[in-house]
């Protein structure tokens, strides 16, 4: 196993946990196929266009998932931060190629497995499988949940429901990438914020 911080240990054993509890033996097997990277900020992770090969845990900093429209604009359709897992899953799981791009909203501590190391794990250990099995019904239910966001509330409620349910996205992302993400332009955004305030 890869000698990695124990704080690092201890953060990823913690994410697990909360999906399905795992026991050390199981989290070793694991994270003896990861390697530590420290990438800068704007790093393409995956491009449009290619297959999705790894599998990421953020120990630091930010990633955002986004596509282009027929007119060639970005569309945010996911941030992820410290103790979350990123990948394209549907390019990693039919190894085709993504119509998405993950890129470093900053400077990033990763941990990152290939494809075949992480398969090998839901062959060999069930913890994992159950572990990995809770993970995509969690997306599954957030994916959801901004769908429903998207059709169901005004441009203006959508950002309250940020303001309420997501401030760190206030923080830590453009206001145009966050724009994006709730459906509406970064002019409107600006206005709503703007008669909030006063």
């Amino acid at each position: 196993m890869h000698r990695f911080p124990i704080a690092f240990v201890q953060r990823f054993k913690a994410a697990m946990n909360q999906l399905q509890p795992v026991s050390n033996e199981t989290l070793e097997q694991f994270l003896a196929h990861f390697e530590l990277m420290e990438v800068k900020k704007s790093t393409i992770l995956l491009r449009e266009g290619e297959v999705c090969r790894h599998l990421y845990f953020i120990l630091k900093g930010s990633i955002r998932c986004f596509m282009h429209d027929n007119q060639g604009r970005e569309i945010n359709l996911h941030f992820y931060f410290e103790d979350e897992l990123v990948s394209e899953f549907k390019s990693l799981r039919l190894q085709k190629p993504s119509s998405r791009n993950l890129i470093t909203l900053s400077a990033c501590n990763l941990l990152k497995v290939a494809r075949p190391d992480y398969l090998l794990m839901f062959e060999q250990n069930i913890e994992f499988t159950q572990a990995a099995f809770r993970f995509f019904q969690e997306l599954y239910i957030a994916e959801e949940a901004h769908s429903e966001m998207l059709k169901k509330l005004t441009a203006e409620e959508r950002y309250l429901h940020v303001c309420t349910h997501h401030p760190h996205l206030l923080q830590r992302v453009s206001l145009t990438q966050l724009a994006s993400w709730l459906g509406t332009s970064r002019e409107s955004l600006s206005r709503i914020r703007a008669r909030l305030n006063n």
